[in-house]
């Protein structure tokens, strides 16, 4: 019963410290600027390092990455919950491989967070974006909160998002933002 409560009690503090990212995310003043998207990366790789060393995670950057129009945390922020559920939504005994890469679109740019986890079904893709939605249940961890904070930091910061998916063959996150010349 102990371990009930116990466990309850963490979800409950993990849905609490979820919403009150997604509401700053949804509420924070922004001032959107020259972000070099390598160093948002690089803040992404620091808050997930705990869960990148217990998963042994590859991860990898093909660069060169460019310099967005965007808020330098958020993206950040962003980019640590498409890590997190790269690592998280795995097969049992794979080893989560990751990349993060950059496609020149004219005035914009296109990055891709691709991973080799379970996949998405076609008819779940924007339902992955909503509050509280969870594909998986008790079969994975997590409030269904992340990547609701992901569709709203990008759309705070001017761009979009999306997935293209494969159930079994992994996902391919992308986000939209406006490159900032050189």
């Amino acid at each position: 019963m102990l371990e009930r409560v116990q466990g309850s009690a963490e979800f409950m503090d993990r849905l609490i410290l979820d919403l009150l990212a997604f509401g700053r995310t949804a509420r924070a003043e922004i001032e959107l600027g020259r972000v070099d998207v390598s160093k948002a990366w690089s803040i992404a790789l620091s808050q997930t390092a705990a869960q990148r060393g217990q998963s042994q995670a590859e991860v990898e950057a093909i660069g060169p990455m460019p310099h967005v129009l965007a808020h330098e945390a958020t993206l950040g922020q962003v980019f640590a919950n498409l890590l997190g559920n790269a690592m998280k939504f795995v097969a049992p005994g794979v080893r989560p491989q990751i990349r993060l890469r950059a496609e020149d679109r004219g005035t914009g740019v296109r990055l891709w967070v691709e991973d080799n986890g379970i996949g998405i079904p076609a008819e779940m893709k924007e339902r992955v974006f909503r509050v509280f939605e969870r594909l998986h249940g008790a079969s994975y961890p997590g409030t269904g909160v992340g990547l609701s904070i992901v569709r709203k930091g990008i759309e705070r910061m001017g761009g979009r998002v999306g997935v293209e998916s494969t159930p079994g063959e992994g996902s391919r996150f992308w986000i939209e933002l406006r490159k900032v010349d050189e």
